[in-house]
């Protein structure tokens, strides 16, 4: 540890919070900055302004006219400033976790940040340009553009993702890093699988993960094959699929309550399929954490997903814009075919323990930091 090097980890999310993939990412990006640096902690998080946020809202939902994105406003961004302008003489090194909210500052010493993905990015998955202002957004993206150049490193979670920064961004690429992105549970030491046909979601969002696929794929199949049961985390999905039969519904699962994670190592260990045919997406831990249990996926071939699924060997890529047909056929191909599927868990486990390791990944970090000192 280089205890003489100080060091100010800067998020907007509370410390020890361990629920969801952000704030998982976060608290295990801080733990191995704790082994290199003596490290303090700081959630700079000033609220939206609500009549901003009304106003964008009335403008985009009411007039049907462009408004502006408020969570990133001037004002907010300036409070931000302010507030990292009060600390950052103190500290030898700033480490942010995420991008745009800290763009108007401009620290006096090196800096790192790390994130799945640029502004731009996210915008584009999430909404669309004829909602906001235009001159709005670009400035927001010019804005992000420029403070990431001036990094001393810029770490992302996946090379998709690094790659859409530099291309969106005009960035160079020698201050660019994919370092990866690790899962928050611990690691099993057995595959304990014992052949259930379940299939698993983990989604904030039903619908955004593409969860309403799941459901009409899951009612095709289940006449056929009553064995087969949906489980759910997270969001709730609607009357009509709490309604079903042989759907179960496990609302939100937090990792800090130990029944709560009891019941999620539970559901990873007997899943048969992790579905997430996701509609918007960059980087999702849940493929990274089923697969510590060998558990393969369905997802898509698109985001950085086919860095964590190796098709037709750790779970399978559909296309983005796919049917219920296709998803159905691939299960009923993995139900059918116990051999392939044995085979497809044992290399998932050793695909996902050995790629994804929050060790390995605070080593690359710590490589490239220590650079500037």
């Amino acid at each position: 540890m280089n205890s003489s090097v100080k060091l100010a980890f800067i998020t907007s999310i509370k410390k020890n919070s361990q629920t969801g993939g952000a704030n998982a990412v976060n608290y295990h990006i801080y733990r191995q900055l704790q082994k290199h640096f003596e490290c303090t902690y700081f959630q700079i998080n000033p609220p939206e302004v609500a009549f901003s946020k009304y106003i964008s809202k009335l403008r985009r939902k009411i007039l049907h006219v462009p408004g502006e994105f408020s969570f990133f406003s001037e004002n907010r961004l300036n409070k931000i400033k302010v507030l990292i302008e009060a600390i950052h003489d103190n500290y030898d090194l700033l480490f942010f976790r995420g991008f745009t909210p800290w763009i108007n500052t401009h620290p006096s010493v090196p800096y790192f940040a790390y994130n799945d993905g640029n502004f731009q990015t996210f915008f584009e998955n999430t909404f669309n340009y004829r909602n906001f202002k235009s001159s709005h957004i670009q400035k927001i993206f010019k804005k992000e553009a420029d403070w990431l150049s001036n990094a001393a490193a810029v770490f992302y979670e996946s090379t998709w993702g690094k790659q859409k920064s530099m291309d969106q961004y005009g960035l160079s690429g020698h201050k660019q890093y994919r370092i990866g992105c690790g899962g928050h549970i611990e690691l099993p030491k057995r595959d304990d699988y014992s052949g259930s046909f379940n299939l698993l979601m983990i989604a904030n969002n039903f619908y955004q993960k593409g969860g309403d696929l799941v459901y009409e794929t899951f009612k095709k199949l289940k006449p056929k094959y009553p064995n087969l049961c949906f489980h759910i985390i997270g969001g709730n999905p609607g009357d009509n699929v709490l309604n079903t039969e042989r759907v179960i519904y496990h609302g939100f699962l937090r990792k800090e309550n130990k029944t709560d994670l009891d019941k999620l190592i539970s559901l990873l260990s007997n899943a048969f399929l992790l579905m997430h045919p996701t509609r918007e997406d960059m980087n999702p831990l849940v493929i990274t954490e089923a697969g510590y249990f060998g558990c393969p996926s369905i997802s898509v071939n698109h985001f950085a997903i086919p860095e964590l699924v190796k098709h037709k060997e750790t779970g399978i890529l559909l296309p983005y814009n796919h049917s219920t047909d296709t998803i159905a056929e691939v299960i009923e191909s993995l139900i059918q075919d116990k051999v392939r599927y044995k085979q497809m868990r044992k290399t998932t486990w050793e695909f996902n323990h050995s790629q994804f390791s929050w060790d390995m990944i605070g080593q690359k970090m710590y490589d490239h930091i220590k650079k500037s000192f």
